[in-house]
C-alpha cells in the first residue's frame, strides 16, 4: 500500500511545484524567481514587535509592471520619513531674552535668532538662524509663537509674525496684546501679548521657511530690545 501512496503522492505535488533555470515555482510553470508562488501565502506564528529599531525592515509589493509583484524591503528609518514622522518633525524654544539677527528681509523684516541650539526635538542641523530646511518633499503643519511681556501694547501697533517659504512672504500674523492685573489693584497692570502664527505648508525637499519679526508700523522700533519671555516654533510633515 505504501508503494502505491508514493508515486501517486509525487505525482500530485508533481503537479502544482515546477522548476525552470534554478527557480521554483508553485502553481506556476514558468516562475520568474528562485521561488514564485502563485497563490496566498498564510503564516500562523508572527512575532510581535512593539519598539521597530534602525535594524529591522518592512517587507512591501512591488506591484509594477517590472517588478510583478516582487517582495522589497524598506528600512523602518526610511519608512517613518516618507509618512511624515521621524525626520520631519521638529520643534525648538527658548524662554527669556533674545534680539533679532541683523538681517533686512525686507520691508522692516528681520528673521529670529533661534538656531539649532534651541532644538528640542528633531535634527539641529536642519535650522540655522531662524531658517528650517525641509529633508523631505510633502505638505508640512507649521506654528510660530512669540509672547511679550512689559510692553506698551501701543509700540505692537502694525507688528507681525512673518513666515516666508524660501524667498517670499507666505503668511503674516499682527500682534495681539491683553493688560493682566497683578494683586488687588486694576492699575497695577503688565502688559503681555501671546501670538502664534498656524499654517499648512506645500514643501520639495530642500525648500526652506524663514521664522521673522515685522518691526514696521505706526511706531517702528526693534523688537530685538524688547523683553521677549517665550518664543517657540514647531512644524511636520502631514502628507505627500
Amino acid at each position: 500500500m505504501n508503494k502505491l501512496l508514493c508515486p501517486i503522492l509525487m505525482l500530485c505535488v508533481s503537479s502544482i511545484i515546477y522548476a525552470q533555470s534554478g527557480n521554483v515555482g508553485i502553481n506556476t510553470t514558468n516562475p520568474q524567481a528562485t521561488l514564485d508562488v502563485n497563490g496566498n501565502l498564510k503564516v500562523r506564528t508572527v512575532e510581535t514587535v512593539t519598539s521597530p529599531s534602525n535594524d529591522q525592515a518592512v517587507l512591501l509589493i512591488d506591484k509594477s509592471a517590472s517588478g510583478d509583484f516582487v517582495l522589497k524591503e524598506i528600512a523602518v528609518s526610511n519608512l517613518l520619513g516618507s509618512t511624515g514622522a521621524g525626520s520631519s518633525a521638529y520643534s525648538a524654544h527658548r524662554n527669556g531674552s533674545w534680539s533679532l539677527l541683523n538681517i533686512n528681509l525686507g520691508d522692516s523684516t528681520y528673521p529670529i535668532s533661534l538656531s539649532g541650539n534651541d532644538t528640542r526635538i528633531g535634527d539641529s542641523a536642519l535650522f540655522t538662524d531662524g531658517v528650517y530646511t525641509a529633508p523631505i518633499s510633502g505638505i508640512y503643519d507649521v506654528n510660530f509663537e512669540v509672547q511679550l511681556s512689559g510692553v506698551d501694547l501701543t509700540v505692537l501697533s502694525g507688528k507681525s509674525l512673518v513666515l516666508y517659504k524660501n524667498t517670499a512672504v507666505w503668511q503674516t500674523k499682527p500682534f495681539n496684546g491683553v493688560r493682566v492685573e497683578v494683586g488687588l489693584f486694576p492699575v497695577a497692570t503688565i502688559p503681555v501679548t501671546s501670538t502664534s502664527l498656524h499654517s499648512l505648508v506645500q514643501l520639495d525637499a530642500g525648500d526652506t521657511l524663514t521664522f521673522a519679526l515685522n518691526t514696521g508700523g505706526v511706531l517702528p522700533v526693534n523688537l530685538g530690545v524688547l523683553p521677549v519671555s517665550y518664543t517657540s516654533l514647531k512644524l511636520f510633515k502631514v502628507a505627500d
